[in-house]
């Protein structure tokens, strides 16, 4: 009779043994999407960044003895890429001290790609997760649309890391479907609300940046939404909502994401002369095919991390993710980001094999599928590799296939067993 009281609380600290990790995991979210600093006033001088930085460093140092030591096969594809990507930098024939800064800010994402493996250790903590940045991308859309800064007619973002129109339509992409799953998973008609209300006005930010990147990613996050809920999932009032939505947001939000599609070819711009759409294309065209040439010049060390720039001729990136990780890390770099980004892939068919899966399971996992997709088909057209959302993303896959795979494990021990809970949850995990 005295053990069971002890062993409950060995079990009760056994299963969250890193709570101080995961409350400076959210912390550091939270302010690496919504960025205070950058747009609230007073706040411009207080270094958020650096400081939750430091506290998910030493908070990662307190809790390494209770940290598995497995390495996951995505820390340690990433792990490779950074180490050819500091090669790279290393080796620049163009800009050495130029690539080593974009190298230092970078590498930042295999500390908080750790961190995610190592603190998310359930489902209501994978949540949480997903709701920090879906609630942080929610924010940041709305309130682009209220500063209503805009440039050339085009939406901005009201930070650093949004201000541009392209990158602020594919960072809202990437957390729409998050939201979708956390609305339909909540039991609250009130949240369920709240989180339609945030999905529109994040819809009509993206319509309002008219990025024609942002808007084909966007189509291509809802098709895979509407086929794993609308077809597979049988809610086929989907297949209806979803074309009155997309309508009543076209017909309210102005005409720039329709004239720069409509303008898109030469042919077909106002008076048969090149508009700022037509020329917008050409010039990433001419940007892909100097990337492609660069990658071939330097094939084993590209020519730095952030210094395409100077080699495209016209002081621009590549608007490619892709030979943007080609062309400034070479071949090596690209094979192994695709490795990493082919790991989510894999993570997410993993998930979908387990039948028994609950329904937060399945949703969380038709959600990231919807933003995986939106990501490797939006970041065709945008120099995102060095951002830290892929990355996050891929994480998020593969702890949800860690958990699913501790379940499955667990729902085949025996009923009755002589091992403590907390050793039966250790083991399991590792």
């Amino acid at each position: 009779m005295e053990q069971g009281p002890k062993s409950d609380v060995r079990y009760a600290k056994a299963r969250n043994p890193l709570g101080f990790l995961y409350f400076a995991l959210g912390l550091f979210m939270v302010v690496y999407f919504i960025r205070p600093q950058d747009w609230i006033p007073g706040l411009s001088s207080v270094p958020f960044a650096k400081i939750t930085g430091i506290i998910m460093l030493l908070a990662l140092g307190f809790s390494f003895p209770n940290i598995s030591r497995h390495v996951p096969q995505e820390v340690a594809l990433l792990s490779l890429l950074l180490l050819q990507l500091w090669l790279a930098a290393a080796f620049s024939p163009i800009w050495k001290g130029g690539a080593i800064n974009a190298m230092l800010e970078f590498s930042k994402a295999l500390l908080v790609v750790i961190v995610i493996f190592a603190a998310v250790r359930s489902m209501k903590q994978l949540h949480w997760v997903l709701f920090m940045q879906a609630a942080s991308m929610a924010i940041i859309a709305i309130s682009s649309i209220v500063a209503a800064k805009v440039a050339a007619g085009r939406l901005q973002g009201v930070t650093g890391l949004y201000g541009n129109s392209n990158d602020l339509a594919l960072s809202i992409d990437l957390s729409l479907p998050l939201c979708l799953a956390l609305a339909l998973s909540t039991k609250s008609y009130w949240n369920k609300f709240a989180w339609t209300m945030a999905m529109l006005a994040m819809i009509y930010a993206v319509v309002l940046t008219a990025s024609r990147g942002g808007a084909i990613a966007l189509v291509v996050a809802v098709m895979v939404c509407v086929w794993q809920l609308g077809v597979r999932e049988r809610r086929f009032y989907l297949l209806l909502l979803v074309p009155v939505v997309m309508v009543g947001i076209w017909l309210y939000s102005g005409t720039a994401l329709e004239q720069r599609f409509e303008q898109t070819n030469i042919d077909s711009a106002t008076g048969g002369r090149a508009t700022e759409a037509s020329g917008s294309v050409e010039q990433r065209r001419q940007l892909l095919n100097q990337s492609l040439r660069v990658t071939a010049q330097h094939p084993f060390f590209g020519v730095g991390p952030g210094n395409f720039v100077i080699m495209s001729g016209m002081w621009r990136v590549s608007h490619n993710s892709y030979t943007q990780v080609s062309a400034e890390g070479g071949v090596a770099a690209f094979v192994l980001y695709l490795l990493i980004l082919w790991r989510a892939v894999s993570n997410l068919r993993a998930v979908r094999r387990y039948r028994k899966a609950e329904k937060q399971t399945r949703l969380f996992s038709m959600a990231l599928e919807a933003t995986l997709s939106a990501y490797l088909v939006g970041s065709f057209f945008a120099s995102v590799a060095y951002q830290m959302f892929p990355y996050f993303l891929v994480a998020y896959t593969g702890v949800l296939r860690l958990l699913v795979q501790r379940k499955r494990t667990k729902s085949t021990l025996p009923a009755e067993t002589n091992s403590a809970p907390a050793e039966i949850e250790v083991t399991v995990w590792r």
